[in-house]
């Protein structure tokens, strides 16, 4: 694209013996080209810098350059560094305002022939963006297809993906690669609507730009959204310390994007680096599974990586894989739902154990005195006839409590969840 912007360019500058530069809508520089007369301080700054100062920026605005149609004139501004005048033009591409040409020139004065030049480099201007549009559109869907079939159960699929990916050229398939899922979850249950699955897709495509081209692939799903990362492995540092470092950073970026009064938290989970793009599922299932646990627990970091999962890793499988064989434990399903009418033996029980039996901490923790937990203990003792003293009864009682969360019958720690659990989480 910026060599066909940069031969029309030179071909007006030849044509009016001027100065010309083509900008974005910003005024970030895509080409520009010589001419023996030189250039006035702006331009000049403009061409160093490769985008116009704010104080350009400004006086574009209030002459009210965006909304011109046809050839206009932006007058001189010493103050500014822009000595001479410009006639410009805006190129439309889609009816959306894309590009301007700036002609430096001596004379405001501008004859009805160079006028026409002007707004029909302006048209040609528009007519390459529209077609890389095009190339866009179709370079974004195949990168799709090849994704969803990259990510498929079906290995022949994924092989044929590879190959496909590889004769595109627009991914490197020979670096190991990871993926980060970013799950946003709103406090009011609502899922994700058309406006904030477009606001995720531009998110990532901003995430993408900060890594260098062909390193990145990016997917939006029904509920959530993925990034691929491939990276050599240099050894400096772990591979997986700096995929989780960036997954945090774009969950900030992602969670910015969506709607501002607040009402979706973003969940990271990042899976394992495979050298092998075949095996790329392997990771996505762990991102996923990562971010599934982080938002139903509550009680992680927002970024979290498969390796830091633990046991939890184990049991949201069994969730996953195996929901109907997962049934709770009769006496803490007893607890369960005493907690909904306000009686919080199941949370009692799980901060004691989640501090590993220690009194003085977990009594702490529930703000009680420790005769009142001790209390509370034996309470829990008598509904659910699991003994507190015993390993075995200890470790049912542990995993029983988190497995719930797991599975929504628990919301985490002081949020309300409603429909963020893992059973109520596909691949979409």
């Amino acid at each position: 694209m910026i060599a066909e912007l940069q031969r029309i360019a030179d071909r007006l500058g030849a044509a009016l013996d001027r100065p010309v530069a083509i900008d974005d809508m910003q005024l970030r520089q895509y080409v520009y080209t010589y001419h023996p007369s030189g250039n006035d301080p702006a331009r000049e700054q403009a061409i160093l810098r490769r985008h116009a100062g704010p104080d350009i920026l400004r006086w574009t605005a209030v002459h009210r350059a965006q909304e011109r149609r046809g050839a206009f004139l932006l007058p001189a501004n010493p103050a500014i560094g822009m000595t001479c005048p410009r006639w410009g033009a805006v190129a439309r591409a889609g009816g959306k305002a894309v590009a301007y040409i700036w002609v430096q020139v001596d004379d405001p004065e501008l004859s009805e022939q160079r006028r026409r030049r002007i707004e029909a480099a302006a048209e040609s201007v528009a007519e390459v963006f529209q077609r890389q549009r095009h190339i866009d559109e179709l370079r974004s869907l195949s990168e799709r297809e090849s994704l969803i079939r990259l990510l498929s159960d079906d290995a022949e699929a994924r092989v044929r993906a590879v190959e496909r990916i590889a004769d595109a050229d627009i991914f490197r398939h020979e670096w190991p690669a990871a993926v980060a899922v970013f799950l946003p979850v709103s406090g009011t249950g609502a899922g994700l609507g058309e406006a904030e699955r477009s606001s995720l897709s531009a998110a990532l495509e901003s995430v993408r730009m900060a890594l260098p081209s062909r390193q990145t692939l990016s997917l939006v799903r029904q509920n959530h959204g993925l990034l691929v990362m491939a990276r050599p492995d240099d050894g400096a540092v772990p591979r997986h310390t700096l995929d989780q470092r960036f997954a945090e950073t774009a969950r900030e970026k992602i969670e910015l994007a969506l709607p501002a009064d607040g009402s979706f938290i973003v969940w990271a989970g990042v899976g394992c680096a495979y050298p092998q793009l075949t095996e790329l599922v392997s990771s996505y299932r762990e991102a996923l599974r990562g971010a599934q646990v982080a938002a139903s627990l509550g009680s992680m970091a927002r970024t979290v990586h498969h390796t830091g999962l633990g046991v939890y890793s184990r049991i949201a499988q069994l969730v996953n894989d195996q929901p109907e064989e997962v049934v709770l434990h009769p006496g803490i399903r007893l607890l369960i739902d005493r907690e909904s009418t306000g009686a919080p033996l199941a949370e009692t029980l799980e901060v004691f154990l989640d501090n590993a039996g220690d009194v003085a901490r977990s009594a702490q923790r529930l703000h009680l005195h420790r005769a009142s937990l001790y209390g509370r203990l034996r309470r829990i003792e008598e509904i659910t006839g699991l003994d507190l003293g015993n390993g075995n009864d200890r470790l049912v009682a542990h995993l029983e409590l988190k497995l719930a969360r797991l599975m929504r019958l628990r919301t985490p720690y002081g949020t309300d969840t409603t429909g963020t659990g893992i059973s109520a989480l596909g691949d979409a």
